[in-house]
């Protein structure tokens, strides 16, 4: 199943090298090639990728990066030669100028070339974007070409990964870029991962010990999460993921996705043999309701490398740590109330968890818990079945995926893509910042110079709205 990755703009190409970076250097050698990658004519692996940026420095940047022999470097990796698309003007950080200008200027040459890509894939999965909320090139021309690749392929999964900025502004025009962006995904793109670079930034400095990230940095810990998610895995039977002792104290009937290759061994035990199918799979378990479309990523461990030989790992630990950044919204345990978190769990294991003030500060509509290492198959998830976290019309809001071959050096990991109410908390910050700036007139003459009027933000107001009061209301 091949997966083409579209990379806009300079955040998106940056992330984007640095996740098939992660992807080489984390999957083992005879699965690494199989969604994102594919093999030439020498035997190199070649990058399942359209690169696109209306400034040719970034892109040029990528395809310099060294490739080695596959047979003496397993990690080794390219791009083709003719899978991008430059230009030699910018977009400014002006959303308006990257959809309405560059976007009708280079659609069918981008189009054309996504069309090479996809015809390399022996089965077409469906399209991982990549790109940044905050700028102009990869908001306005990125959101311009998801549009074009849904009109084109109606059919197909359309997985958007954004980075939302950080709030302290990295863009005096950002606030606008990123209501427009998201405004414009939700109907478009069929899953939207936000990648906070607020969250990224703690993680380096509190849990990596990195005291001035980079956006490098960043983008390693976020090219992390989404392989951890990304790398093939097996749906783990209901019967391995709610013991039958704890079965009856949920509500969740059926928590894992059925299919028919699950099937009983010689033991009379069920095995888990139903591959992942990217990107279909994760789209229809988390975003299977047409009203909530945005995704959180949370990974555990995140350790620096020169600690992994002297880390002790357990399914109990990594699954405490899970349920805790999950629950209160954090993306590392570092960035935990702790004695918030302690309240909150006993509260949601009582009878009363329902009772106003003492549900879960982060509630659900769904969550795909993906294991890998030793073990996985058997380790204990029941902290993720529980009523408490999810509203009662959500339908079978917890999904478990298993692979006991490690991912890299971690002996055990574990992704955790949540469709939660986290997600909508910077929009919901966003929105009276851009409302201050538009009852200013700030700035609005750069957009309103490339075919913008107030309809539009207008629009994009109401429909920000929308989202966010659709996920407090869980």
């Amino acid at each position: 199943m091949g997966c083409v990755v579209v990379q806009l703009g300079q955040g998106g190409n940056q992330m984007a090298s640095a996740f098939f970076n992660a992807l080489a250097s984390l999957s083992h050698p005879a699965t690494a090639s199989q969604d994102f990658f594919r093999d030439s004519s020498t035997g190199e692996h070649i990058a399942r990728a359209v690169l696109i940026d209306m400034e040719p420095k970034v892109v040029a940047a990528a395809m310099k990066r060294p490739c080695g022999s596959p047979l003496s470097n397993p990690g080794s990796w390219s791009y083709s030669q003719n899978r991008q698309v430059i230009c030699d003007s910018g977009s400014g950080n002006n959303w308006a100028r990257g959809f309405y200008v560059h976007g009708p200027r280079c659609q069918d040459s981008i189009l054309d070339t996504v069309r090479l890509e996809v015809e390399e894939c022996d089965r077409f999965g469906g399209f991982v974007t990549m790109q940044s909320m905050g700028g102009g090139t990869g908001s306005g021309l990125g959101t311009y070409i998801s549009e074009a690749l849904r009109d084109e392929y109606p059919s197909t999964c359309i997985l958007s990964n954004c980075i939302w900025p950080h709030e302290s502004g990295e863009v005096i025009v950002q606030s606008y870029n990123v209501l427009l962006t998201l405004s414009y995904l939700e109907s478009l793109a069929d899953g939207i991962v936000i990648l906070q670079n607020e969250g990224l930034t703690s993680i380096c400095k509190k849990l990596l010990g990195i005291q001035r990230p980079s956006f490098d940095h960043m983008n390693e810990v976020a090219a992390e999460s989404l392989v951890s998610v990304l790398l093939p895995a097996f749906w783990r039977p209901v019967e391995a993921t709610l013991s039958p002792q704890k079965e009856n104290t949920h509500r969740l009937t059926h928590p894992i996705i059925q299919t028919g290759n699950n099937k009983p061994n010689n033991s009379g035990k069920f095995v888990a043999s139903s591959h992942i199918h990217l990107l279909s799979d994760l789209v229809s378990v988390l975003c299977a309701h047409p009203a909530y479309r945005l995704l959180s990523l949370r990974f555990t461990p995140q350790v620096p490398p020169q600690s992994l030989d002297f880390t002790t790992f357990t399914w109990g630990a990594h699954m405490k740590q899970l349920r805790h950044m999950l629950t209160m919204g954090a993306w590392g345990d570092t960035d935990i109330n702790w004695s918030a978190a302690l309240s909150t769990i006993a509260s949601s294991t009582s009878k009363v968890s329902n009772q106003p003030g003492l549900r879960p500060t982060n509630r659900s509509v769904a969550n795909l818990l993906i294991l890998r290492g030793n073990g996985s198959q058997h380790a204990d998830v029941n902290t993720f079945a529980h009523e408490s976290l999810y509203p009662i019309w959500s339908v079978d809001p917890l999904n478990v995926a298993v692979n006991e071959t490690k991912l890299g050096n971690y002996e055990m990991a574990a992704g955790l893509l949540s469709n939660c109410q986290s997600t909508v908390m910077p929009a919901s910050r966003v929105l009276p910042r851009a409302y201050g700036m538009y009852s200013a007139r700030a700035y609005l003459h750069q957009y309103f110079e490339h075919g913008m009027d107030n309809s539009s933000f207008d629009a994009a107001f109401a429909t920000v709205e929308d989202i966010v009061a659709r996920y407090l209301a869980l």
